[in-house]
């Protein structure tokens, strides 16, 4: 894969070398080449390329620059000072495992601007939980919302929701990528079979694929360069907070806040129309698991060249290796099941941020301006007719055009409004 990093390490009497085969990258005009330094590891991110590179000694954490850089063979090499006199690996006794089957742990520096949470292995999945409903109530915008529930009764906010995203069967060179990525770095099928928590695991791949179905939907079934790799990683919880869910009620419900939210067409009813969707892909036992790679390679491309190439490590790969080796159909069909019968509840359940007043307030504020305009467009019908004594209208004429003024105003309110970013 384009993506897989290729490292070695060269370590010195105070010192370590490590150097990074990139070869997909344009070294000449490259210019944010940098190695996050850790005590037992190194963390190299430059999409596509994502690697955490171990160190068997203690280095000095903080940011390192290269060192030197081959540009024929397109090698960067930078130089990593260790600490003096600590020749033990150090381990921290409060971190946490997240990512795919909480395999990983230790360091993850994401930006807050992101919308993520930065080195979830410092946080419990209880206080994951926390601090993405904390921050869900924060990013809540009202006036977005509003707005958008206006429009989606005006044009269904432009988007096409008759035609849901189709199957498609996967191409040879999707099957050869699939390939790759199961076989790369040969991790052992046994530690697949031996998760602690299957169900855990399935929650989060469907919440990551509602996520993708949402993208999928807004963006004409296509990969959208300039914003999906945003959906995906926004509305889907685990990939910005690493939480993990107990029931398939919990995800759905993540879902629509996070899809009510994030995302820039913010409605429940296309909330609903992706859980639908993603039901009847779920049921299709003939065709499942090459509809779930079908729609984990589409986030891998969305993710690859992006900051957050790194949840094609953390997840997406895994995921795809989850489904060719260990996959539950049994398990699979009873949570498609719940989704299905929770639906109408969570649907017209409240997202929890006041959202109905908020739709209330928008509906009354355009119902009075437009009695307003109606009661001065009559007005000064009115006064012109008696000031002139003559109409260029016979009556039925003036009273059709009193009754289509109300209508075209408030259809020139609804179309103008703005959607905030």
């Amino acid at each position: 894969m384009e993506d897989s990093l290729k490292f070695h390490t060269c370590f010195g009497p105070n010192h370590v070398l490590v150097s990074v085969d990139v070869p997909a990258l344009d070294l000449e005009h490259e210019s944010s080449l940098e190695l996050d330094v850790f005590p037992n590891e190194c963390v190299f991110t430059a999409p596509p390329y994502h690697a955490r590179i171990p160190i068997v000694q203690v280095a000095k954490s903080g940011k390192v620059y290269p060192d030197k850089i081959d540009y024929e063979k397109n090698v960067v090499t930078f130089r990593v000072e260790l600490e003096s006199g600590a020749n033990e690996k150090h381990s921290s006794s409060n971190s946490f495992g997240y990512g795919f089957g909480r395999f990983y742990n230790g360091p993850l520096s994401l930006e807050a601007e992101l919308k993520a949470l930065p080195n979830p292995g410092q946080h419990s999945p209880t206080d994951r939980m926390d601090k993405l409903q904390q921050a869900e109530k924060n990013d809540f915008n009202d006036e977005h919302y509003g707005m958008d529930y206006i429009q989606f009764l005006i044009d269904k906010l432009g988007i096409n929701l008759s035609s849901p995203p189709m199957f498609k069967a996967l191409s040879e060179e999707q099957r050869y990528r699939i390939g790759v990525i199961v076989t790369e770095k040969q991790k052992p099928k046994d530690r697949f079979t031996s998760i602690e928590d299957p169900r855990l695991v399935l929650l989060g791949l469907l919440d990551i694929l509602i996520a993708i179905t949402y993208d999928r939907l807004t963006n004409n079934n296509e990969l959208n360069e300039a914003n999906s790799h945003t959906n995906i990683h926004r509305i889907s919880a685990t990939l910005s907070f690493f939480v993990e869910f107990d029931t398939a009620e919990a995800v759905v419900r993540s879902f629509y806040r996070r899809s009510c939210i994030y995302p820039l067409y913010r409605n429940k009813q296309i909330s609903q129309l992706c859980v639908k969707h993603l039901i009847d892909c779920g049921k299709a036992a003939d065709r499942r698991k090459e509809w779930i790679q079908h729609e984990l390679l589409h986030a891998y491309d969305a993710f690859k060249t992006t900051d957050w190439s790194i949840m094609n490590h953390y997840y997406t790969k895994d995921y795809i290796r989850y489904v060719e080796h260990t996959f539950d159909d049994l398990l699979w069909e009873q949570t498609i099941s719940e989704m299905e019968k929770i639906l109408p509840d969570v649907h017209n359940s409240t997202l929890g941020f006041g959202e109905e007043n908020v739709i209330q307030r928008f509906l009354k504020e355009l119902i009075t301006q437009d009695t307003d305009s109606d009661s001065t467009d009559s007005d000064d019908y009115e006064s012109a007719t008696e000031d002139s004594g003559k109409s260029s209208l016979s009556s039925s004429d003036a009273t059709a055009s009193e009754e289509k003024l109300p209508n075209e105003n408030v259809l020139e309110k609804l179309m103008n409004l703005k959607l905030s970013g």
